[in-house]
C-alpha cells in the first residue's frame, strides 16, 4: 500500500481520510478496466477511493450496452448502502484508471469510527451529496420524461384527428365495434348506409346486419375477416360486403375496425351482363328462326304468283284481289323478318350508309304496323346532312326501330286523342364533328328520377317488358363512338338524341 504521498498526490482527500488510510492498511490495487464489483451480485463492504479514478455502469435490457451514470475520484465512498443492509450492488464498478481503494466490512467499519468518530460524518456528507445528485438526476430525467410525453401525446393527437378526418370523409361506411359487438364509433357513411337517425345511441353490431353472428366470428384465430352479409336498413335487407381487422392493444376488449360497402348496384349490373348475354343468345337464336321463316316466306310468295298465272283469265278478276292481299302481307312479313335478324351481322365490318334512307324506309316499315296506324310521322333532314356515314346498318336499324317503337309505346296509352306524333330530325354539328339523329314523341313523357336509369339499368313502365332494350340501344351507339341522350318532361313529351361521328376508320368487328 503506497500511502506515504497520499496527502500530495490526491488532494481531495482531507486529514480524517489520510489518517485512516496510514492506520487503516486493508487495500486493494485494480489495472484500467478491471471489474471491482458486478451489479446484482450481494454487497456486504463499503469502499474508498484513495487514487485512481472508477466508472459507474448501469446495465441496461438485453439489446442495449450499459451505461455510464457517474464518475468517482480519491475521497469519494462507494457502497455505503451495504454496511446497513447486505442488499444487491446497484451498478457495476470498474476501474477508470489504475486505481487503489480501501474496502471496509460492516465490523471493521465500527472499529474504524469509533477511532475516528469523523468519519461517520464524512460518511453522511458523502450519502447526502449523492442524494442531492440523484435527485437532480431524477428531477431531469422526469422533466425529460415529461417533455417526451407532452410532445408524444401532441402527436397522437395530431395523428387521432388525422385519422378521425380520414374515417369520416370515407365513402366506405367505418365503424369500431368491441369483441362483444358493441359499436364505440362510427362515420357518417355508415349513418347514411343504415340510415341511422341518431348516431349517439348505443347500437350493437348485429342490429345492422341480420343473422349474422358477430361474437363467433371475433372467437376466430385469424385477425382478419371479409366477406358478403346481409344488412338491414329500414327492416329491409340490402347486400354489403364487410371486411373487419382486429386491432391490438386494447386488452381483453378488443376492438375491430369494421369496413362496410352495398354492394346492391354492383350486383344488379351483374344480373343485367348476365340477362343481356342470355337476351343476345335468345336473340340470336331467333335471327336464325326468321332467316328460316324469311326462306319459307319467298317459297309461299313464289307459289301465289304462280298460281295466279295458272288461274283462267275469267277467273282472275275475282281471285287477284286475294292473292294480291296474300302475296303483300307475305312481303310485308318478309321486310320485319329482315328487321328481325339484326343481330346476324354482329361481325360486320363498317360500311358507308345513307342514313336518312335507312330511316325513311323504317318508318314506311312502321306506317304499316297496327301500333303506329293512328301515329302522323314528322320527318327533317337538314340539306348539309352527309350522305354516308361508316356504320353497321343491321346494327343502327335496330338503334332506330327501338327509338320508334318506344315512341309509338309511350304514345299507346293517349287514345282519342288525334295527335299523336313522332318527329325525326337530322342534322349535322360541323363544329364537334356529329351528325345528330333525335326522334321524339309528344307522350306523357318520363319522370326525372328514372331518366338516369335509362341506358344503366333495366327499367321499364310497359307490363311484361324486359327493361333491356335502351341499354342495348346505348351498347351499339358506343359501339359506334356515338352517344345517347334523353330529354323529357311529365305531360311534355320526350327526345332521345343519338349523336354519330361523321368521320371514322373503316375496321372490322
Amino acid at each position: 500500500m503506497r500511502i506515504n504521498n497520499l496527502s500530495s498526490t490526491n488532494p481531495a482527500l482531507d486529514l480524517v481520510l489520510i489518517r485512516l488510510a496510514e492506520e487503516y492498511s486493508l487495500s486493494k490495487e485494480y489495472q484500467p478496466g478491471e471489474t471491482i464489483f458486478t451489479e446484482g451480485e450481494p454487497g456486504s463492504t463499503m469502499l474508498l477511493i484513495l487514487r485512481g479514478t472508477v466508472r459507474v455502469l448501469k446495465s441496461g435490457s438485453e439489446k442495449v450496452a450499459p451505461r455510464l451514470i457517474a464518475m468517482r475520484g480519491p475521497g469519494d465512498f462507494i457502497g455505503e448502502m451495504a454496511l446497513v443492509e447486505e442488499s444487491p450492488r446497484f451498478a457495476t464498478l470498474v476501474a477508470g484508471s489504475e486505481c487503489e481503494v480501501l474496502e471496509f466490512s460492516r465490523d471493521n467499519f465500527e472499529k474504524v469510527i469509533r477511532e475516528q468518530p469523523a468519519l461517520a460524518t464524512r460518511v453522511l456528507r458523502s450519502l447526502s451529496s449523492k442524494l442531492r445528485e440523484s435527485d437532480s438526476s431524477r428531477l431531469e430525467e422526469l422533466e425529460e420524461n415529461n417533455r417526451l410525453l407532452t410532445t408524444s401525446n401532441e402527436e397522437l393527437m395530431r395523428l387521432n384527428s388525422f385519422l378521425d378526418c380520414v374515417i369520416d370523409q370515407s365513402p366506405s361506411a367505418i365503424l369500431l365495434a368491441t369483441r362483444t359487438g358493441d359499436i364505440f364509433r362510427m362515420n357518417k357513411a355508415t349513418t347514411r348506409m343504415f340510415e341511422i337517425a341518431d348516431p349517439d345511441d348505443d347500437l350493437n353490431i348485429t342490429y345492422l346486419f341480420s343473422g349474422f353472428g358477430f361474437p363467433d366470428l371475433l372467437e376466430r384465430e385469424t385477425d382478419s375477416w371479409h366477406g358478403e352479409v346481409i344488412g338491414v336498413r329500414n327492416g329491409e335487407s340490402f347486400p354489403v360486403y364487410l371486411s373487419i381487422t382486429s386491432l391490438s392493444g386494447y386488452a381483453d376488449n378488443v376492438l375491430n375496425l369494421i369496413i362496410c360497402q352495398d354492394i346492391s348496384e354492383l350486383k344488379v349490373l351483374n344480373q343485367t351482363i348476365v340477362d343481356i348475354e342470355k337476351y343476345e343468345s335468345a336473340q340470336e337464336t331467333a335471327s336464325e328462326l326468321a332467316h328460316d321463316l324469311k326462306n319459307y316466306l319467298g317459297v309461299l310468295i313464289g307459289n301465289v304468283e304462280l298460281a295466279l298465272t295458272k288461274v283462267p283469265d275469267e277467273q282472275k278478276s275475282q281471285i287477284a284481289a286475294s292473292f294480291q292481299a296474300i302475296s303483300d302481307s307475305s312481303k310485308q312479313i318478309v321486310q320485319f323478318v329482315e328487321n328481325m335478324m339484326i343481330y346476324r351481322d354482329d361481325k360486320s365490318e363498317l360500311r358507308a350508309v345513307n342514313l336518312p334512307v335507312t330511316v325513311n324506309a323504317l318508318m314506311r316499315f312502321c306506317r304499316s304496323q297496327v301500333a303506329f296506324q293512328s301515329i302522323k310521322f314528322d320527318y327533317d333532314v337538314a340539306e348539309d346532312f352527309p350522305e354516308s356515314l361508316l356504320l353497321k346498318e343491321d346494327q343502327i336499324r335496330r338503334v332506330i326501330i327501338n327509338l320508334l317503337v318506344n315512341a309509338a309505346e309511350a304514345l299507346a296509352p293517349r287514345e282519342g286523342i288525334d295527335d299523336k306524333r313522332i318527329v325525326v330530325e337530322m342534322k349535322t354539328l360541323t363544329e364537334s364533328n356529329r351528325a345528330v339523329m333525335s326522334i321524339s314523341d309528344n307522350g306523357p313523357g318520363i319522370e326525372q328520377e328514372y331518366l338516369p336509369k335509362l341506358f344503366r339499368e333495366r327499367f321499364t313502365t310497359k307490363e311484361g317488358g324486359h327493361g333491356i332494350g335502351l341499354m342495348s340501344v346505348a351498347k351499339i351507339v358506343q359501339a359506334h363512338g356515338g352517344e345517347i341522350k334523353v330529354n323529357s318532361e311529365v305531360g311534355q313529351g320526350t327526345v332521345f338524341e343519338v349523336s354519330l361521328p361523321l368521320t371514322r376508320e373503316k375496321s372490322g368487328g
